[in-house]
């Protein structure tokens, strides 16, 4: 019996640390639009979406690493500030999440998504 409640509790813990991760936001970075002019010196504007998608509907002056990418090559960001161009809510929480553990300055994040009707275009959602 005491056994199975230790078990459960940590299923519960593990299950609650996975949903923390993944779906509360980080707080402290703010949702902001797309930089129009250039970024100052040491900040870069990061873009976590596939490649597909990122050569599909680019956005300009930003360094494509996909998230699944990004713990590897995490040594090849050169700047300590960052703006993050994610596709959807959970790979912004993940990738802030990983670079901030990393000691990069996440200075706030934009989710995008393509807009099929012009294909030049992205949409930013802050919701």
């Amino acid at each position: 019996m005491m056994w199975s409640t230790i078990l459960l509790g940590t299923v519960c813990f593990v299950a609650l640390i996975f949903f923390y991760q993944r779906w509360m936001p980080v707080f402290g970075v703010k949702c902001a639009p797309l930089p129009k002019q250039p970024l100052p010196d040491n900040t870069v504007v990061l873009d976590i979406r596939d490649y597909q998608d990122a050569d599909r509907f680019p956005v300009k002056n930003a360094h494509t690493l996909p998230y699944p990418y990004l713990k590897r090559h995490l040594q090849t960001i050169d700047a300590n500030q960052i703006f993050v161009v994610a596709p959807d809510k959970v790979s912004r929480n993940l990738s802030i999440r990983l670079l901030q553990k990393n000691g990069r300055t996440v200075t706030g994040f934009a989710v995008v998504s393509g807009d099929e009707t012009s294909k030049t275009s992205v949409k930013v959602d802050c919701s």
